[in-house]
């Protein structure tokens, strides 16, 4: 966050918006290229109505909230007088199908003003402690920052409030294809195909959140060669991994506009047969959970009530839904109790157990790690 909003206000000082003269795009889906592997969009003023907000975010506006000092919001709020979470409008993550290990590339549509740049930047400029240099590229505004150790990352603003984020060839692949030069996700038939199955239902024309990820064939195969005969098995467990292994693309569509939260998967299957073998998987997992009294305990036996999966050939649907206010609740559960068991753990290294003694049995490496 504090990337996003400092890179964002170092404009309104170093020139930012005083080249940009002709018209780019203002919707964050416009800038995902067509090569992404997984694409990812967010309507952040949908969410911010949705109970589910206040959980990931907090309720409390104030730059103390321990949610917000996580994420860095804290120390923006304080310099720059406004909250940037709320001047979030849709946000889209794209990942390529090739590239270094962990790239990926964020958009953000935002609303700010150039007097609000300007004095983030003068309260941010001490804490960034040096120089930054601008440059056109199309319609955007590219900053880069030579002064910090920024893991290569690069920013640029475009006058239709699009701030991107990225590093590499994949970052100029976005600014391309916001500008409309290179190849975007409106040209990937196969995303384009995952998303419109999405919201051809009725409750997710226009979803919270979406994404969708298609899965390269050559990884698939390659796990596929190093599992090597353990899938030839006649158990549930070998036919369920052949299935997972036969998928080949996964949309995720969740809308939060009503007083519930609903969400739909569609898996293309490269046959019928690998979309059965996932049914029994996914049926399988959920009489478990459902029969899980901890589970429901804490608040998850609605959505397993719910949940339903159908299956069309070498198309896979599932739905599942719950009440907005029960699963905010349920989810603020789970995040307070994982922060209890994590303040209960013991501080420090982990300790390692004591060795064993020369003439006892040394174990294999897989009783090693087990």
């Amino acid at each position: 966050m504090i990337a996003i909003f400092g890179g964002l206000a170092a404009f309104g000082v170093f020139g930012g918006f005083s080249g940009i003269g002709r018209s780019g795009a203002s919707d964050p889906y416009e800038a995902i290229p067509r090569a992404s592997f997984i694409a990812a969009t967010i309507d952040f003023a949908e969410l911010r109505r949705s109970p589910l907000f206040d959980v990931a975010v907090g309720k409390d506006t104030s730059p103390g909230d321990p949610m917000r000092r996580a994420l860095g919001v804290g120390a923006l709020q304080e310099a720059c007088g406004f909250d940037p979470v709320s001047r979030i409008q849709k946000i889209a993550i794209a990942v390529p199908e090739e590239g270094d290990r962990g790239e990926f590339g964020v958009v953000a549509r935002v609303e700010v003003t150039r007097d609000e740049l300007e004095r983030c930047t003068k309260a941010l400029a001490e804490k960034r402690g040096g120089r930054a240099e601008t440059h056109e590229v199309g319609t955007f505004v590219v900053l880069e920052d030579r002064s910090i150790s920024a893991g290569g990352s690069r920013l640029a603003y475009g006058r239709g409030g699009l701030l991107v984020v990225g590093k590499g060839t994949w970052f100029d692949a976005m600014l391309g294809a916001a500008d409309h030069l290179k190849p975007n996700l409106r040209e990937a038939q196969e995303h384009v195909a995952l998303r419109e199955a999405l919201t051809s239902k009725d409750g997710f024309r226009t979803p919270t959140a979406m994404v969708t990820a298609i899965l390269p064939r050559a990884l698939r195969e390659r796990l596929r060669g190093e599992m090597g005969a353990e899938l030839g098995g006649p158990d549930l467990s070998n036919a369920a991994m052949a299935g997972v292994l036969g998928v080949a693309a996964v949309g995720i569509a969740v809308a939060t506009g009503s007083s519930n939260v609903d969400a739909s998967v569609e898996l293309v299957c490269d046959s019928p047969e690998a979309c059965e073998a996932v049914k029994k998987l996914v049926d399988k997992k959920r009489a478990e959970w459902s029969g899980d009294l901890g589970m429901r305990m804490i608040g998850f036996g609605p959505i397993f009530d719910s949940f339903d999966v159908k299956q069309d050939g070498a198309r896979l649907r599932a739905t599942a839904s719950a009440q907005s206010e029960a699963l905010a609740a349920t989810l603020d559960r789970v995040l307070k109790l994982r922060a209890r068991q994590n303040a209960a753990a013991p501080p420090g290294p982990r300790r390692l157990p004591p060795q064993k003694s020369a003439d006892e049995t040394i174990p294999s490496r897989a009783d090693a790690g087990r």
